[in-house]
C-alpha cells in the first residue's frame, strides 16, 4: 500500500506534463489519497452509503404528510418493519411480499381424466398464440416418441 501511495504522486506528475493545465482540477489529485482512505477505512463495502440511501429513498417515497417529513419517515419505517414482522406469522396460504408464489410454479386444477402418461405434465403457454401445421419429419418425430414413451401404446408394441 505505501508503495502505491508513493507511486500515485509520480503517476499525477508524470500527467501534468503530458495533458494540459486546463485537464486538471480536484477530481484528478483524488486518487493520491486514495491507498490513505483504503488503509484506514478498510473494504469499501463497510463504509458505503448506497444501502442507507436506497431504503431513504423507499421511505421517502411512502412519506404522506409532507408538513412534518420527519415525523412521516418515522411513521414509514415503523409501518414497514410491523408489516414485515407480522407477514411472517401468516398461514402459508396466505400471500405476502414475502412468501409470493414462484414466478415458474404452475398450480391449479388439472384434469387427468382420459389422458395418456406422456401428457400428464403441467404448463402453461407464453408469448402470443399461433397456429402451425407440423411438418412430416416433425410428425414422425413426435409419433416415434409417443409409441417408445408411452404406457399405453406397449401392450400394442408387441
Amino acid at each position: 500500500m505505501e508503495v502505491l501511495e508513493k507511486n500515485i504522486v509520480v503517476t499525477l506528475c508524470k500527467l501534468e506534463k503530458i495533458f494540459p493545465p486546463a485537464f486538471f482540477d480536484s477530481m484528478e489529485h483524488l486518487p493520491v489519497h486514495l491507498a490513505y482512505e483504503a488503509k484506514v477505512g478498510g473494504p469499501v463495502q463497510y463504509r458505503w452509503m448506497y444501502p442507507f440511501e436506497r431504503l431513504m429513498h423507499d421511505i421517502k417515497q411512502k412519506v404522506k404528510n409532507r408538513a412534518s417529513i420527519e415525523g412521516s419517515i418515522v411513521e414509514a419505517y415503523i409501518i414497514e418493519e410491523i408489516s414485515t414482522f407480522c407477514s411472517h406469522y401468516f398461514e402459508p396460504s396466505i400471500q405476502t411480499r414475502l412468501n409470493q408464489v414462484p414466478r415458474n410454479e404452475d398450480e391449479g386444477e388439472f384434469d387427468l381424466v382420459d389422458r395418456l402418461s406422456i401428457f400428464t405434465h403441467q404448463g402453461r403457454p407464453f408469448g402470443k398464440p399461433s397456429a402451425r401445421h407440423l411438418t412430416t419429419q416433425e410428425f414422425n418425430a413426435a409419433e416415434l416418441y409417443v409409441l417408445l414413451n408411452c404406457v399405453e401404446v406397449q401392450p400394442f408394441g408387441k
